[in-house]
């Protein structure tokens, strides 16, 4: 399942028949909440983000839910989306774990490409991770499923992994979640 998150309805809705047309299974989101329930849905493969989920255009809107959607479904592709980009913008969307940049309007056949290859990047990864973690890798694992099981309350993951919420926070920062 692709998750398109827009607040354009127009824009959703041409995505979408994009997609059901090459054969994929989408869900479209307005908002950040509807965006979030939905990362925490089973199946998910894909995001496309749009970048300003607001009437402004700085684009702050798209990089925090990116980083939420990082911490819920950090195995899960994100594809950023915007009609106003910056080159700073999009390295700072890049930095947070985006695997694309698309501009507005765009290409269908070149969007399609770009959603082709990060769902083949994300299936590739996921086939190497039946390797072996480090400690580092399983210490990572363990605090992002404890951040989505307790929806990103801190306290509460803390209070599931066994630490107190100073510890959680330092790794946090150490993990660069």
């Amino acid at each position: 399942m692709i998750l398109i998150v827009d607040d354009d309805c127009a824009v959703r809705m041409s995505i979408a028949l994009m997609l059901t047309r090459a054969g994929y299974e989408c869900v479209e989101a307005s908002n950040e909440a509807d965006a979030l329930r939905a990362v925490r849905t089973e199946g998910l493969q894909l995001v496309i983000l749009d970048m300003n989920l607001t009437l402004t255009t700085t684009g702050r809107s798209g990089i925090e839910l990116l980083r939420k959607i990082r911490v819920l479904a950090p195995d899960v592709p994100v594809i950023m989306l915007s009609a106003w980009a910056t080159v700073p913008l999009t390295v700072e969307g890049m930095g947070y774990g985006a695997v694309d940049f698309v501009t507005k309007p765009w290409s269908n056949r070149d969007f399609m490409d770009r959603i082709r290859r990060a769902l083949e990047l994300a299936r590739r990864r996921s086939e190497e991770s039946g390797q072996v973690d480090t400690l580092d890798q399983a210490e990572r694992k363990a605090v992002e499923r404890a951040l989505r099981a307790a929806d990103g309350n801190i306290a509460e993951a803390a209070r599931m992994l066994g630490l107190t919420r100073q510890s959680l926070y330092r790794r946090i920062e150490k993990l660069g979640l």
